[in-house]
């Protein structure tokens, strides 16, 4: 009766410990899936870059090149606004914006990213001295003290042409060896179809460079 217990017993303690076994496996498989899943669900999205991981933005925004030899730069700021329509410069086309000056006059290239141009002409005699000071509009270039300017802006296929018709214009500070221009404007310009309209703003730009001519 003894042993017959006694096997009863060890069966029985054998039983218990598969079941434990078992048990205990079932339960390491599916905390291994629980934690895969919480991997899965919370790791962003992720791609290769040719250096590392970078995650996924949907926001991100994107600016496309439009060519192979052109990038974008910040190179400053246009903030003007004509009638209704507002005229902002935040990136601008490599190679495409230059400031150019004489002894009597100081000529800045402005293009945005996106195909938009400004030009800005101001005349006056020892300018690169005496550049600091209020101009008054002259379309003719002919005026001492005076500035002309010709605004291109707006979306493609939808782009307004502005000519400086009325008004004045003060250059704040200009730099020919650092290329920098910083202005602020108040005037009326002309629309192509004749429209008239009132403009302000200010242009503030750190040119790629700034050369001398001789006219």
């Amino acid at each position: 009766m003894k042993n017959v217990a006694f096997l009863i017993a060890s069966g029985l303690l054998m039983f218990s410990c598969s079941n434990e076994k078992n048990q205990t496996e079932e339960d390491i498989q599916t905390e291994k899936e629980e934690i895969q899943e919480t991997v899965s669900d919370s790791t962003p999205d992720a791609e290769w870059n040719g250096e590392y991981m970078k995650i996924k933005d949907e926001e991100e925004p994107k600016v496309k090149r439009k060519s192979q030899g052109s990038d974008f730069y910040s190179m400053g700021r246009v903030d003007l606004k004509i009638g209704e329509n507002q005229v902002d410069f935040k990136l601008f086309e490599r190679k495409k914006n230059a400031l150019t000056f004489t002894n009597e006059s100081i000529t800045a290239f402005i293009r945005s990213a996106f195909n938009e141009d400004i030009k800005v002409r101001f005349k006056k005699k020892d300018i690169v001295i005496n550049h600091k000071g209020k101009y008054k509009a002259d379309p003719s270039e002919k005026a001492n003290n005076s500035f002309s300017m010709t605004i291109l802006a707006g979306e493609q296929g939808k782009q307004k042409e502005y000519t400086l018709e009325s008004g004045e214009a003060e250059i704040i500070a200009f730099s020919p060896r650092l290329g920098t221009l910083e202005m602020k404007i108040k005037s009326i310009f002309v629309k192509k179809d004749g429209t008239k309209q009132n403009g302000e703003g200010m242009i503030k730009m750190n040119f790629e460079n700034a050369v001398m001519t001789a006219i």
